[in-house]
């Protein structure tokens, strides 16, 4: 795509969401030159919407968890690094189990989880029956043990990614939203120009992060023949009411139910889990799906009885995310350009590892060596390389 280029700049982020933001901030804090591109407005795709994200280190796979932990360490401290609010709250999450069965899902495997979750320094521990009913009253009685993680929390997922924004401004990066990327195209003096679909291009002279979610497969297929094996998927919420005098301590997840239970500002009772609804990929609309909506409150009544029967307030299913086969994220090198970095592929459960991924991400531009903690999410485990160039 031929194009003036009308503006040169060390560094270039694609992608006005969470991730995108953080690494923009990320490297404006190290005093690189960076401009952010958002094809639409901050925050339009997954890292936008009603309700709250969950924080947590629980329920990750393994190869997850050192970034999880290092957000955990990270979060706390956002509010004031970036001199705005994020809306985090440190409440802890229960993961709750009732039965004992073979596999993963089962009480019994809550020693070789604790065990995994300490290894990776992330603070957890089983919690009896007695216990939970201290913690939490209201739940279901055929529920035997949880697994309590302590330092898991909630944030405002909108918020933060517009704190983030507003942080890397302050530090000199330009955040240019209705900017949408084309294709890229390497130079020989490892600059990357970026093609806008305006028409016009800016130069990279160090790098370019992929960090646009939905559009990097387009992105990296157009400009490099580079095919990520990625689908979207949205996944549907649903807000009830709370029932007078109940209060939610913690978070709730169960160990083989696709649940998770939160608390929003409004006093309502927020409930996902990763099922999905409806989605249109090509004009990028999701619809409600009454038998998620039916299954969800289902899972919830017998999990915490005194929510049987709530009224329900609203259900969302407007922003998709993209997953892997595997259901971890895809973070590395274009094959072949030291310059260009990705991060997709977030399998629903990337906003907490935001603020981790961005630090590793940036570390890698700027110092030039993979951080230890992004070595488990390359390309190759996907069966991904880069094609010949067409003649």
């Amino acid at each position: 795509m031929e194009g003036p280029v009308v503006q040169s700049v060390e560094y270039i982020v694609v992608g006005g969401g969470v991730v995108g933001t953080a690494t923009a901030w990320n490297l404006a804090s190290r005093g690189a030159e960076v401009t952010l591109l958002e094809a639409s407005e901050l925050a339009s795709g997954a890292s936008g919407g009603p309700g709250r994200r969950g924080v947590r280190a629980g329920g990750r796979d393994l190869r997850e968890l050192p970034l999880a932990r290092r957000a955990l360490e990270l979060w706390p401290e956002l509010d004031t690094r970036l001199g705005a609010p994020t809306g985090y709250e440190r409440n802890g999450r229960l993961s709750l189990y009732d039965v004992e069965i073979a596999g993963v899902s089962g009480w019994q495997s809550l020693p070789a989880r604790v065990q995994a979750q300490r290894a990776a320094g992330v603070r957890c521990e089983i919690v009896d029956r007695a216990r939970l009913d201290e913690m939490q009253p209201g739940i279901a009685d055929a529920v035997r043990f949880a697994l309590y993680l302590p330092d898991d929390g909630t944030a405002d997922h909108p918020a933060t990614t517009r704190a983030f924004a507003k942080a890397a401004v302050a530090l000199g990066a330009t955040v240019a939203e209705h900017a949408g990327v084309a294709t890229l195209a390497p130079g020989p003096d490892d600059s990357v120009t970026v093609h806008l679909t305006s028409g016009e291009a800016l130069r990279a002279t160090r790098g370019v992060i992929v960090a646009a979610n939905r559009s990097t497969p387009r992105i990296l297929h157009d400009s490099f023949r580079l095919t990520l094996p990625l689908w979207e998927k949205a996944t549907q919420v649903t807000f009830v009411t709370a029932p007078a005098g109940f209060a939610l301590n913690h978070q709730l997840g169960h160990g083989r139910r696709s649940l998770s239970v939160k608390m929003t500002e409004e006093g309502w009772v927020m409930l996902s889990g990763g099922r999905p609804g409806g989605w249109d990929p090509v004009v990028g609309v999701g619809t409600t799906d009454s038998a998620v909506l039916r299954a969800t409150l289902a899972d919830l009544a017998a999990t915490v009885p005194a929510l049987a029967g709530v009224e329900v307030v609203a259900v969302d299913n407007s922003r998709a995310d993209t997953s892997t086969i595997d259901l971890i994220p895809v973070i590395d090198r274009v094959p072949g350009l030291d310059s260009v970095l990705v991060g997709t592929g977030w399998s629903g459960h990337g906003f907490a590892l935001a603020p981790a991924v961005a630090e590793a991400l940036t570390s890698w531009a700027l110092d030039g060596a993979q951080p230890d903690s992004l070595r488990p999410f390359g390309f190759a485990r996907l069966g991904v390389t880069r094609q010949p160039a067409l003649l």
